[in-house]
């Protein structure tokens, strides 16, 4: 079971980030928001020994960027606890940092410098099932709201099918095609095939997992 801090109004988290002044910085906002920290660690691996038999109900991982050994400690710790929320502070991040951090897991991205106001609304908001993301990137979570059709139709689309080809093998108008591939395109924040195409096979950004298979209605 996820834990609460003493008083019953916030939540326990445990906290990883691998630069102590960084770390410090939001375990404070983290405690003035109400929360409690119940583990603190500068490697992930560590982590769980740390909280002493106690859950967290949320993990949060300060961090330069969502790169890809940071959502490596995150996986790691989900494998151990489940289903606990993940929330990011990162100093800095595009869109395309965001969409991926989301795509593999992460329910929350805070900036560093809105930390200390954003970060514990925003803890309390994905231990609810909710998903934050900054302003400036909330087209990253309209990504991963893909329906099955516009993911069948990405998927043949990168096999090289033309949109008449698509409409044909999937029943549809060739209307039909293009309509949905604006929308998916809208989604992932591309304006072109060849863009979307770049997106969905970049391994590093996590995507093709989602997208290239071909669901059956």
């Amino acid at each position: 079971m996820a834990t609460s801090n003493a008083n019953g109004n916030g939540l326990g988290v445990a906290l990883f980030g691998k630069k102590p002044s960084f770390r410090e910085q939001v375990s404070a906002a983290l405690v003035s928001g109400g929360h409690s920290v119940l583990a603190r660690s500068a490697t992930g691996e560590d982590l769980p020994v740390s909280w002493n038999g106690s859950v967290p109900a949320c993990i949060v991982v300060a961090a330069e960027r969502p790169d890809r050994s940071t959502l490596d400690v995150v996986r790691l710790l989900r494998s151990r606890l489940g289903d606990v929320s993940a929330v990011l502070v990162c100093r800095r991040a595009v869109i395309a940092d965001v969409r991926r951090a989301l795509e593999l897991g992460i329910e929350g991205i805070v900036l560093k410098d809105d930390a200390d106001e954003a970060l514990a609304p925003v803890v309390a908001a994905v231990c609810a099932g909710q998903v934050s993301a900054p302003s400036g990137q909330r087209q990253a979570v309209r990504a991963r709201a893909l329906t099955t059709r516009e993911k069948q139709i990405l998927t043949l689309m990168v096999t090289g099918r033309t949109n008449s080809e698509i409409a044909a093998q999937l029943f549809l108008a060739e209307s039909t095609v293009k309509s949905h591939l604006f929308s998916a395109f809208r989604r992932l924040g591309v304006r072109s095939r060849s863009e979307a195409v770049a997106l969905i096979t970049d391994p590093a950004r996590g995507l093709g997992s989602g997208i290239l298979t071909i669901a059956r209605e």
